[in-house]
């Protein structure tokens, strides 16, 4: 195991890695709505590439923890690069043809690469102990603020250039995204087994009966927290992110909107170049009820204040809330040793898929039906219902082998 303060170079290649999965999710999102409204027969049909994408990782997630628990996580990474690369060919020849069908096929092999992509923060803490593992989860989490800058600035140059169609270029640049990542993960893999060579014979069979312990602890214990907190985080956030939007585009731009959220993604992911501290400090479960108080507060502020500031305040404390939930919730689940690991990571990411999904899919119908100052009052509440719930849950158990 690590013994020093200092994290591995490893870390380092999936914080990079990291970083274009986000851009390439980030890259899906500019895109998907805009080309399958160009190529869809019906109007209706516009989102369904972008809902493949989701179903793609709802339905791939655990089916790969379980890929990676029997070939080695670097073998199932390669597949996912495969996964990009096809998505972005396959993306640009529905342009070039055409092809509604071909797009569908894109974006789900998109999301299949994004479903292996999400491993890549708990691929960071395989061969980490101690405080370490807080560390390097969120500086892998980190990788979205290099995203946030990067994507936007790939798909304004590349939207429209040359004799192609629009867009085209963009899916094409996931196949050349996919190229880097190939390079940067053997690389990773390299310095991963040269530092696992280096420790394996420090490992012993009372370290080994000590993990299995550790996992019956934090599964008994936590994991409800962990896992729980994740995905609502992830559901709320994402739900108020584009509620907000929704509603600054309709009392004020397009423009004004999208600066908004641009701020809010990255006070979603800045907050990863400190949270390990704070985790060190408070804790990872405490760190996750922080968070939720956060969002509550964060949907208080358009309730309390009728000025809009608010509302641009109010998406970057939510962002920051939805970076201690998630990272509080993904130290935990790095903190689980033993056979169990991959097993409780693959269902995490699952239930945070499905209820990132819903997040991405109620917003309209909720905003339209309660009006905005009730939608944000529902959030309060339930923000602060589930920060409540945690707090009766940690007294109860009295546990403090959380962190």
């Amino acid at each position: 195991m690590q013994k020093h303060n200092k994290l591995p170079k490893q870390v380092y290649f999936l914080l990079v890695a990291q970083s274009i999965n986000l851009t390439t999710a980030v890259l899906s999102v500019t895109v998907a709505a805009l080309v399958g409204l160009t190529l869809a027969p019906k109007v209706s049909y516009a989102t369904i590439p972008y809902g493949l994408q989701f179903l793609a990782i709802l339905l791939s997630t655990v089916m790969f923890s379980k890929l990676m628990e029997r070939f080695g996580r670097y073998r199932i990474f390669k597949m996912g690069i495969l996964f990009l690369f096809l998505s972005g060919v396959i993306g640009f020849l529905s342009l070039i043809y055409e092809n509604f069908l071909y797009l569908c096929l894109s974006h789900f092999l998109l999301g299949l690469f994004i479903s292996t992509a999400n491993f890549y923060r708990f691929a960071a803490t395989d061969i980490l102990s101690g405080e370490l593992i807080a560390k390097a989860t969120s500086m892998v989490i980190s990788g979205g603020v290099f995203a946030a800058i990067i994507a936007p600035l790939l798909a304004i140059n590349l939207a429209k250039l040359s004799d192609l169609p629009d867009y085209a270029l963009i899916y094409l640049s996931l196949s050349v995204l996919a190229l880097v990542l190939s390079v940067i993960l053997y690389h990773w893999n390299q310095s991963n087994s040269h530092h696992h060579k280096s420790n394996t014979q420090h490992v012993s069979s009372t370290q080994n009966a000590k993990a299995v312990s550790n996992a019956l602890t934090v599964k008994k214990y936590t994991l409800i927290i962990a896992i729980l907190g994740g995905a609502l985080g992830y559901y709320i956030m994402n739900l108020m992110m584009i509620a907000s939007s929704l509603f600054l585009k309709q009392s004020h731009s397009f423009d004004y909107a999208s600066y908004a959220i641009q701020m809010h993604v990255l006070a979603m992911f800045l907050p990863s170049f400190f949270v390990a501290k704070l985790i060190h400090i408070i804790n990872s479960v405490n760190t996750i009820i922080l968070g939720f108080l956060l969002i509550s507060l964060s949907c208080l502020l358009p309730v309390l204040f009728a000025d809009t500031i608010y509302i641009n305040i109010a998406l970057i404390v939510l962002g920051v809330g939805w970076n201690f939930t998630y990272s509080g919730g993904s130290t935990l689940l790095s903190n689980i040793q033993g056979p169990q690991r991959l097993k409780f990571q693959g269902i995490n990411e699952t239930i945070i898929a499905l209820f990132a999904t819903l997040g991405a899919f109620l917003p309209a119908p909720i905003l339209s039906y309660f009006g905005w100052i009730n939608t944000n009052v529902i959030f309060f509440v339930f923000s602060i219902a589930i920060s409540a719930f945690f707090i009766l849950f940690v007294l109860f158990f009295k546990n403090k082998s959380y962190r």
